[in-house]
């Protein structure tokens, strides 16, 4: 009884098994996976009932081989996914890191520039302080002013150019080359005194100040507003009030300074002239002239000091104030054969008052000039007094030839009385 019991229970344990290696044999279960699940439930049954019991594998029905290849190439396509989300992930962490680095190196450089930035202000500060010290260790109370200098420098490397040129401004000089040979020397140190600052990279100069150096040049060497002298052919000695002379010119040569001074560069010149003489010594004019008297209606022509040429002469009506010749100091301003001469339009008639033709023209004081008149029969005498020109000097005609061809343009003319 018990041993058939002991079959029976085998027989259902053997049942068992098979049963559940054909649920497990199925589509896709290798026969060496069938043989392990068998020696599984073997051990097993010995293990509880100390015998063995030999359970068939049933394989399970044959995989087609289409359905094989669809599970490899689904397989093969979880693997390439799978390594394209680690291809991915490794390329976003580099670019991260690549980031991160650029980041790194950008504030890095920012700091670098804000440094050297920094040092060229500095550099530029000290470099300006170092020129106001060297012009104060010679002697002098001129100094820079620093602070508008530092105020009006918009960038350290505009700052350190305009250092460099403070320097050089003391070791710079305007040398003016003045009448009579004479020079006067504005040197470096009274021109630092006027430097105030900057504009962009041009140095600011104090306009004021240079005004007032350009008029104490006027004062030591224009000619004086006066009466000029000279000795006269006819043995007298004769003057005239006039301002001829030596004139600097205030406002330009104040200009050319300020420009000089802006420029760097040391310079030797003449200043600027309104108006300039011949010589220094009296009369300033010179030796060649031509003189006018008025009085004696005499013309006299010096050449190097010499009288070479004169002529009797009828000048501007005197008892007419409209007609009288005017006196002064004036210049030859050109000379012209065969002119004709034309008066004020009358309104009446619409035509000139009169209508001379010359055939020497030497004008020199606008519409006044020397000329020939064919038309008078007599020079000199007191013709003038009711009888003259226009306001014009007239002279015989062939001695009015002998002028033009000796006189040249700029030639000082004197008109005295």
């Amino acid at each position: 009884m018990r041993k058939s019991m002991k079959k029976y229970l085998a027989a259902v344990v053997a049942m068992s098994a098979m049963l559940q290696l054909t649920a497990y044999a199925g589509p896709g279960f290798s026969a060496s996976a069938s043989r392990e699940a068998a020696a599984a439930a073997n051990a097993q049954y010995e293990a509880m009932y100390g015998a063995q019991v030999t359970v068939p594998i049933t394989p399970g029905p044959t995989v087609p081989a289409q359905s094989a290849n669809a599970d490899a190439q689904m397989a093969a396509q979880q693997a390439a996914a799978q390594q394209a989300a680690v291809q991915q992930a490794a390329a976003q962490q580099a670019a991260a890191q690549q980031a991160a680095a650029q980041q790194a190196a950008a504030q890095q450089a920012a700091a670098q520039q804000a440094a050297a930035q920094a040092a060229a202000q500095k550099a530029a500060q000290q470099k300006t302080q170092a020129a106001a010290k060297a012009q104060n260790s010679k002697g002098t109370s001129a100094s820079i002013d620093m602070n508008s200098i530092n105020q009006n420098t918009v960038s350290p490397a505009e700052a350190m150019v305009i250092g460099q040129k403070l320097a050089t401004v003391n070791g710079m000089s305007v040398t003016y080359q003045m009448p009579n040979k004479q020079t006067e020397v504005l040197d470096g140190l009274t021109i630092a005194s006027w430097v105030n600052g900057s504009k962009g990279l041009t140095v600011s100069v104090d306009a004021a100040k240079v005004a007032d150096y350009v008029q104490g040049l006027r004062n030591k060497y224009d000619t004086p507003t006066g009466t000029q002298t000279w000795q006269s052919a006819d043995g007298t000695t004769k003057s005239i009030k006039t301002n001829y002379g030596w004139h600097i010119d205030q406002t330009k040569e104040t200009e050319a300074l300020i420009a000089n001074i802006q420029s760097l560069q040391s310079v030797t010149r003449e200043p600027v002239y309104a108006s300039r003489a011949v010589q220094t010594e009296m009369p300033q004019w010179g030796k060649t002239f031509v003189e006018i008297d008025i009085s004696s209606q005499h013309v006299y022509y010096y050449q190097d000091g010499n009288c070479v040429w004169d002529s009797k002469c009828v000048t501007g009506t005197a008892t007419d104030p409209d007609r009288a010749t005017p006196t002064g100091v004036f210049a030859l301003k050109y000379k012209q054969r065969d002119r004709v001469l034309r008066g004020r339009i009358n309104p009446q008639t619409g035509k000139p008052s009169y209508e001379s033709p010359v055939a020497y023209w030497m004008p020199f004081n606008g519409n006044i000039g020397l000329h020939d008149a064919n038309w008078r029969s007599s020079f000199g005498g007191n013709i003038y007094l009711k009888s003259g020109s226009h306001g014009c000097i007239n002279l015989p005609p062939k001695n009015a030839k002998t002028l033009y061809e000796l006189i040249t343009p700029g030639t000082v003319i004197v008109v005295c009385d």
